[in-house]
């Protein structure tokens, strides 16, 4: 399995590093980036590679995407505390109850030899 994952990273890499140089004309051609919210002034980057441009889109739809699933995370952590303290409160339900059966047992069965 070790090997398998050192050879399937291999060849990821490979295949990345053979497109960065097939597009490195078109990665390192310089470009403006230019956001309009329409309820701020519009904001025009400083010419950049435009590599660089899609390496900060990728980063942050990362961080996005990393910081929504940090918050489904802490909401799952608290369901989960949640139904433990449910498991431990039936458990504890459940001691009870065997040991009313077994108090209900003793008594029937004292009945019975005093019969």
């Amino acid at each position: 399995m070790k090997k398998f994952k050192i050879g399937l990273l291999s060849v990821i890499f490979g295949v990345f590093g053979l497109f960065i140089i097939q597009n490195l004309q078109f990665l390192l051609e310089q470009k403006s980036f230019t956001i309009n919210l329409f309820f701020i002034k519009a904001y025009t980057t400083p010419e950049l590679p435009l590599g660089i441009i899609l390496l900060i889109c990728f980063v942050t739809g990362y961080l996005i995407s990393y910081i929504i699933a940090l918050f489904e995370r802490f909401t799952l952590n608290n369901v989960i505390k949640g139904l433990n303290y449910t498991i431990e409160s039936n458990i504890e339900k459940i001691a009870d109850l065997k040991n009313e059966v077994s108090l209900i047992k003793k008594e029937v069965s004292v009945r019975n030899e005093q019969n």
